[in-house]
């Protein structure tokens, strides 16, 4: 049996239950030399053995694991000169055994010279395997051995080298060279085959599922896959190992002796105090440690492979990532040696990231056992969180909050909030009842609360008689706010004047009105920092603006207001669905109908329930551009649909009317001309919609009656208020005249054209197809007075049915993919995070990837698109 020496120049046995991993092959194989550099457990010393063994097939192997010892130079090369004695090389045995007696007196690098002389006169393939290399950290004297040996190996010599830390060795000339292959965590970590290969190997029969998660939850590191196989064989439900890696006993051992302790003291407190968050970035860490020092201790964490990797926020300062089973045990660990500094690092969290992220300081303030600050950070930002769209934050937090803050006030007017949102009108009438018998309890006032209740109560009154019917009792609100003593809080004013801008924009009645309350609204939002409440009244305007005709800059702003959100995360706030509602509309007018629908279909999947009026505008749209594009069973689903809402809720008195032409298009598109005239010719409902006339004007002509048509048109002359109404009725004016051979047809060819080129409407011209070709290209000898937008009709009616089409080209990531699973279940955001081992934070970051890639804005539309793409 080996002595303890001549064992660190032996190749260790192959452990039990290794893979193969063959992706890795050719990285180490390729080049002279190769480095594997990561933590402990990434399996550096397995990979050696590996390359070593295969290598001996066809020569020689040398091995020599490093201690402290070899820091002394002398000593190092004395180990180098062991090793090759134990090659079982002859010649090679014969070389060194001379030297091996003089290399305690010599000079090291003239030995290694000598050793090298050596080498070149062996034929046979050698491999040189140098583990734990961090040893040699600190002995210049030691690296420069190790430099001599790879710049001077001989051409038959590879040498690999892993270390949790390389040495300062002297790398870039060889990479320069293309002579180094440099492995990292990347590399190391297993890949999701390999995990599973390694629970196969194992003995264990897991669902793909379970084996993802384990996957996931280990981040591919290989001591941790080993852990949870360990795990999977002890508890009775292997689906929960993941939750089961955070609390283990072995696992936070193994990190506490093979980590921790391998730390110098100061690294090694840095890292017990900056792992409270896994998200981290050097302002928090300097602020809850009273430093200046963090960006370049984590510079050196990152260096040194302390599980931490850079995040990808784009932020004015860089953000880093703990490995989650990494930062949850070292977490424990500081909690349980020393729980004052825990409590006071938690206090001060609390305090820099109420700033930024209320739910996470409501966990800190917890965590520090500070109930009162954390009830306070709530009442402060649930009302924000909940405007953001943030329904599972608000939830989060309240389920967060200590046990005797579950009967706060503030509680429970977030759950009516989040329950009237639901559509559980009664339970969230429940919840304001609970928070005003709160509120009456012993304790401090609160001047906010009163105002808080009334924003519920108007929700409550929006979900239950719709948005018009809360416009009176919002006005009136205003005017108790208004004749206040105190400044109202900021966040109440303006949400009530977007709430109040919705109700008089649906009714219609007066534009101005509602376009005057949303703009005040959101410059309300602006000078507060309310982002989200600011892009909801933006998004709101957007509808009433159309009335101002300025298409084209509204669509600007809708375009700016979704990706301000999307920026933040925030693309299926279904506030936004005004923006995402106004561009569809705008590209049906503009012809470009695949996308209309697909915006359109987005909206719908993101209007508010009790929002019948904006349900309506869509639902119109949507059954048009089916139409448009063929697909009649679309447009009878969204007609139905419609004619239900009529049926079931107070609607708009014109609904009646739209519903008509909708019915007369859609028959028309079946074939069913004669019902579509009789519907046509029969008596208007009123009031009427303002597109009523135009509709039954193309149904007659579409009929082979132009004559009627143009007399339908006369009957309700042509206003110019809506210039896509204008745009449209001239289309059809101009062929009904052209089909009874009446020369004026070019004039409301002309008319039709002033009105779509200054905002590209272009739709009405493409629904006429060959027949309106054939009148653009005689208007365009008659000669015309916008000869560019007459060209782009020409060119895209050339193109019929070829739509500019944004093609679902951004594929989701293997990430994605799986959470993209997780939305066809029951599983809360909350749940869906904890079952994949990763923070709610990230959970909704990608699901707002997925809601973006999919076009969609709700859990529900993204499972429907999915499953259009067999993404399911």
């Amino acid at each position: 049996m080996p002595g303890p020496r001549q064992a660190r120049m032996t190749l260790p046995l192959p452990s039990a239950g290794v893979i193969d991993r063959p992706r890795l092959v050719p990285l180490l194989d390729r080049r002279p030399v190769a480095v594997l550099a990561g933590m402990a457990g990434f399996g550096k010393s397995t990979l050696l053995t590996a390359t070593v063994g295969r290598q001996q097939l066809r020569g020689a192997g040398l091995w020599l694991t490093i201690d402290d010892s070899d820091r002394d130079p002398v000593r190092l090369v004395s180990d180098l000169l062991s090793a090759a004695t134990l090659a079982g090389i002859d010649e090679l045995t014969a070389a060194i055994t001379p030297l091996r007696t003089s290399s305690l007196r010599a000079e090291p690098l003239t030995l290694v010279d000598a050793l090298l002389e050596a080498l070149y006169d062996t034929a046979e393939p050698l491999t040189l395997a140098l583990d734990d290399a961090q040893h040699l950290i600190g002995s210049k004297a030691s690296a420069a051995v190790v430099d001599h040996l790879l710049r001077w190996a001989p051409a038959n010599m590879r040498v690999v080298i892993g270390a949790r830390v390389v040495p300062p060795l002297r790398l870039q000339r060889l990479r320069l060279d293309d002579r180094l292959s440099y492995l990292a965590h990347d590399e190391l970590a297993f890949s999701c085959d390999e995990t599973a290969l390694a629970v196969k190997t194992a003995g264990l029969d897991l669902d793909t599922e379970i084996v993802e998660s384990i996957h996931e939850a280990t981040g591919g590191w290989p001591a941790g896959v080993r852990m949870a196989i360990l795990a999977a064989r002890q508890i009775d439900r292997p689906r929960n190992v993941p939750s089961e890696l955070r609390r283990d006993q072995a696992l936070a051992d193994y990190l506490a002796t093979e980590v921790l302790a391998s730390l110098p003291d100061e690294l090694k407190d840095f890292v017990l105090d900056s792992c409270l968050d896994e998200q981290v970035c050097p302002s928090l860490i300097d602020s809850i440690r009273g430093t200046t020092t963090a960006e370049m201790l984590l510079e050196q964490c990152l260096a040194e492979g302390i599980f931490l990797s850079r995040g990808t926020a784009s932020t004015d300062e860089p953000w880093f990532s703990w490995h989650p089973l990494f930062a949850t045990h070292v977490q424990r660990r500081l909690a349980t040696d020393r729980p004052d500094r825990a409590a006071e690092l938690h206090a001060a969290a609390a305090a820099w990231w109420v700033s930024v992220d209320a739910p996470t300081a409501i966990r800190h303030a917890v965590a520090a056992g500070d109930g009162e600050t954390a009830a306070q950070i709530f009442s402060e930002h649930w009302l924000s969180l909940f405007l953001e769209g943030r329904v599972d934050a608000v939830m989060h937090a309240i389920d967060h909050l200590p046990h005797a803050l579950a009967d706060h006030r503030d509680a429970h007017l977030a759950k009516a909030l989040v329950l009237v949102r639901g559509g559980r009108l009664d339970a969230a009438r429940g919840e304001v009842a609970a928070a005003r018998r709160a509120a009456s309890s012993p304790g401090p006032a609160d001047d906010g609360f009163d105002e808080r209740t009334a924003i519920v109560e108007l929700f409550l009154t929006g979900y239950d008689q719709g948005l018009g019917a809360a416009v009176e009792t919002g006005q009136a609100l205003l005017e108790q706010m208004a004749r206040a003593d105190r400044v109202p809080d900021p966040a109440i004013r303006a949400s009530v004047q977007v709430f109040v801008g919705m109700g008089e924009a649906r009714l219609a009645s007066h534009l101005e009105l509602p376009l005057e309350m949303l703009r005040a609204s959101a410059a309300t939002a602006h000078d507060t920092g309310l982002v989200a409440l600011e892009l909801t009244a933006l998004a709101e305007s957007c509808i009433p603006a159309i009335s101002e005709g300025r298409l084209t800059e509204v669509h600007d702003l809708a375009v700016d207001v979704l990706a301000r959100a999307a920026e933040r995360g925030w693309v299926g706030l279904v506030t936004l669905a005004p923006a995402v509602a106004y561009l569809g509309w705008l590209d049906y007018w503009r012809g470009n109908l695949t996308q209309a629908r697909a915006q359109l279909e987005r909206s719908l999947s993101m209007v508010l329930p009790f929002d019948a009026e904006l349900r309506g505008l869509a639902l119109n749209f949507h059954a048009k551009t089916c139409l448009s594009l063929g697909d009649v069973k679309a447009a009878r689903a969204s007609i139905s649909q419609i004619g239900a809402m009529s049926r079931s809720a107070s609607v708009p008195p014109w609904w009646p009317s739209m519903l008509a032409g909708l019915e007369g298009l859609a028959l028309v598109a079946e074939g069913r001309t004669r019902e579509a005239v009789a519907l046509a010719s029969s008596a208007a409902p009123e009031p009427e919609y303002r597109l009523a006339s135009a509709h039954r004007a193309r149904v007659l002509l579409r009929a082979g009656d132009p004559a009627a048509a143009l007399a339908e048109l006369d009957r309700m002359p042509i206003s110019s208020q809506f210039v896509q109404v204008t745009c449209l009725s001239h289309c059809i004016e101009a062929e009904a005249r052209s089909a009874l051979g009446r020369p004026d047809a070019h004039a409301s060819l002309e008319l039709a054209l002033a009105a779509a080129e200054p905002d590209q409407l272009y739709g009405p011209f493409l629904a006429g197809g060959k027949r309106m070709a054939g009148l653009l290209k005689a208007h365009l000898r008659h000669g015309t007075s916008h000869p560019a937008a007459l060209t782009q009709v020409l060119a895209r009616l050339a193109r019929e049915h070829e739509h500019s089409v944004p093609g679902w080209g951004e594929r989701l990531t293997d990430r994605e993919r799986v959470i993209l699973q997780y939305l066809a279940t029951n599983l809360t955001n909350a749940e869906i995070a904890e079952a994949e081992f990763i923070s709610l934070h990230t959970t909704k970051t990608h699901i707002a990837h997925i809601y973006q890639k999919l076009g969609v804005g709700s859990r529900r539309a993204a499972i429907r698109r999915a499953a259009d793409l067999d993404l399911y």
